[in-house]
């Protein structure tokens, strides 16, 4: 369960479902935030990683909290944030549904992003 806060975080269903749909380039904004989120994890920048969650995880993670928690979960935390990463650069495509978008990372495991105002949040990574 710590891993899973570390990373901002809520379960987010990682199988499609009905009223998703698939998006590729058109989603470059929610690809670049959920990118700039992992990358910032990865290279310890828990300050960048804090200011891209949505508003209900920025409320309670401070950046000092993320970095206890990434610490506390040893290897698989980068290695979540890793794989993130390693799908965005292999061109792997968001699922829409609706202000959502769905990264799946694995079975029951996703990166899920909200429309804030005018730009995408990370809500989960999971």
């Amino acid at each position: 369960m710590r891993v899973a806060l570390l990373l901002a975080v809520t379960l987010a269903c990682a199988g499609p479902s009905a009223g998703r749909r698939v998006v590729g380039g058109a989603d470059g904004d929610a690809r670049d935030t959920l990118s700039r989120f992992a990358r910032s994890l990865v290279d310890r920048r828990f300050g960048d990683a804090q200011a891209l969650l949505s508003a209900r995880w920025r409320g309670v993670y401070s950046p000092a909290r993320l970095a206890e928690d990434l610490d506390g979960a040893g290897a698989l935390g980068r290695e979540q944030a890793e794989r993130v990463l390693a799908l965005l650069e292999t061109g792997a495509v968001l699922e829409a549904d609706g202000d959502r978008r769905v990264l799946p990372v694995g079975p029951g495991r996703a990166a899920l992003l909200v429309r804030e105002g005018n730009g995408w949040r990370v809500d989960a990574l999971e």
